[in-house]
C-alpha cells in the first residue's frame, strides 16, 4: 500500500453553527454511520474544513468517550481551531473522502511559538500499513514552517517503541519522562483502574537563541549534557538563594478526566507548597501533578527546591517553555514504578534513569500528599 501526497484545498473560512455538549456529541458519533471499508488507499493532505467531522469521528473511534477534552468530539469546535492557526494538522483521506488518520501540532506553553506534536490517530481497520509513519513524516516536515514554530514538542507513549522510534528519525532529542502521566484505558487491552501511561517528552529546537538559566546543582550536568545533544547554548548561573514574595503567579491546567493537573510558575511564592498541596487533593489518590518552572527567573531554584523537599523530582527539561528553558518536576501520591516501560535507545534511557534517580534522592517532607506542609 503507497501513499499519495495531495494539495490542500483552499479554506472555505470557519464552521459555524451552535456546539452541541459532549454527551450529546458522543451519542451522535456513536449512532452516526461513519464505517470505512479495510484496506483502503490514501492520501496525505493539510487538514481542510471538510474534514472536521470526520476527523471528530475518528477520534470517537479511538478513544471511544475518554478523551480529556470536549472539543475534539464537536466537528464546528474542531473547524474553528484549525482555521484560527493555532493548531495544524495532516490527515490521511480515501478517494472518497473519508478521514483515515491524523496527526497535528498544538500550541502547548505560555510562549506561542513552542507546539506539541500530538493526537497521532489511525482508524483500527486502516492500521498495519505504513499510514502512521507517513503522516509522522509529514506533519514534521510541512507543519512547522507552517507554524513558524520555535520548537516542537513530542510525547511518546512507553507502551510500546515506535513513537518513540518515529521522534529519533525525525530528530527529536528524549528531554524527558512523565510518569504515569494519563490514564492507561486507551492504550491497554487489559486495563485496570487506576492504570496509568507514562510519557517520554522529546523536543526539537528550530531557533538556537542563547540563554541565561538558573538551576540547582542536582540537574546541572544532565542539562549541560541535553543541551549538547540538541545544540543549545546556554549559561548556568551560580545558585544564590532568592527571597520568595509571599504569593506565587501560576497557571493551573487541570486535565481533569485524566487526573492530571499541570502547574505553570511564572513566579514562585511562600505559597507554592500550599497551592500544590490543595492540587495533589483535587487530583486524587490516582492523579499526578506536574509543576513547570521558568529557569530565566533567578528565583526558580528557591521554588524548584522547596518542591524537592515534597517529593517532587524530574520530569523534563522543556526549551522554551516560557521563551526561556523551564524545568518540570512531578509528584504523585505513591512513588512511581519504572519497572514496565518500553523504552527504546539509550538517550531515552538515560533521562529515565535520571527520573528514577531523583525520585530516590528527593526527601519527602512530613507533608502528605494533599498535605500541607507542617514548616
Amino acid at each position: 500500500m503507497r501513499a499519495a501526497i495531495c494539495l490542500p484545498s483552499k479554506p472555505s473560512g470557519r464552521t459555524k453553527g451552535e456546539s452541541m455538549d459532549r454527551d450529546a456529541l458522543i451519542v451522535a458519533h456513536r449512532l452516526g454511520d461513519s464505517e470505512v471499508p479495510p484496506d483502503q488507499d490514501y492520501a496525505i493532505c493539510l487538514i481542510s474544513p471538510q474534514d472536521a467531522l470526520g476527523v471528530a469521528r475518528l477520534t470517537y473511534s479511538v478513544y471511544g468517550d475518554q478523551h480529556p477534552f470536549d472539543y475534539v468530539y464537536d466537528p464546528s469546535e474542531i473547524a474553528q481551531r484549525y482555521a484560527s492557526g493555532a493548531q495544524h494538522a495532516v490527515v490521511a483521506k480515501s478517494s472518497q473522502g473519508h478521514v483515515l488518520g491524523m496527526i497535528g501540532i498544538y500550541r502547548c506553553s505560555p510562549w506561542p511559538r513552542l507546539f506539541e506534536l500530538a493526537q497521532l490517530m489511525i482508524l483500527k481497520n486502516q492500521r498495519s500499513k505504513g499510514m502512521a509513519r507517513d503522516l509522522w513524516l509529514q506533519a514534521m516536515e510541512r507543519l512547522p514552517g507552517m507554524a513558524q514554530a520555535g520548537a516542537i514538542f513530542g510525547e511518546a507513549v512507553c507502551t510500546h517503541t515506535f513513537s518513540q522510534r518515529m521522534c529519533e528519525t525525525t530528530g527529536m532529542i528524549p528531554c524527558g519522562i512523565a510518569m504515569d502521566a494519563i490514564p492507561a484505558k486507551a492504550y491497554s487491552d487489559d486495563y485496570r483502574h487506576g492504570d496509568r501511561t507514562s510519557l517520554v517528552l522529546t523536543v526539537k529546537p528550530m531557533l538556537f537563541t542563547p540563554q541565561t538559566v538558573h538551576l540547582p546543582a542536582a540537574y546541572r550536568a544532565a542539562y549541560v549534557d541535553f543541551c549538547a545533544r540538541a545544540g543549545l547554548n546556554r549559561q548556568i548561573e551560580d545558585f544564590s538563594q532568592a527571597t520568595l514574595p509571599e504569593s506565587s503567579r501560576v497557571e493551573i491546567i487541570d486535565f481533569e478526566k485524566a487526573a492530571c493537573i499541570k502547574v505553570w510558575v511564572h513566579e514562585p511564592g511562600r505559597d507554592l507548597e500550599r497551592i500544590v498541596s490543595d492540587l495533589e487533593r483535587k487530583a486524587g489518590d490516582d492523579g499526578i501533578v506536574q509543576v513547570i518552572f521558568d529557569l530565566g527567573r533567578p528565583d526558580a531554584p528557591a521554588g524548584i527546591a522547596a518542591l524537592n523537599s515534597r517529593g517532587y523530582y524530574f520530569g523534563g527539561f522543556m526549551p522554551y517553555w516560557f521563551e526561556t528553558d523551564a524545568l518540570m518536576l512531578q509528584r504523585r501520591r505513591s512513588p512511581s514504578s519504572f519497572q514496565d516501560l518500553r523504552l527504546y535507545g539509550d538517550s531515552v534511557q538515560a533521562v529515565v534513569a535520571l527520573a528514577e534517580r531523583d525520585q530516590r534522592r528527593v526527601t519527602m517532607s512530613q507533608a502528605g500528599w494533599g498535605k500541607a506542609s507542617k514548616g
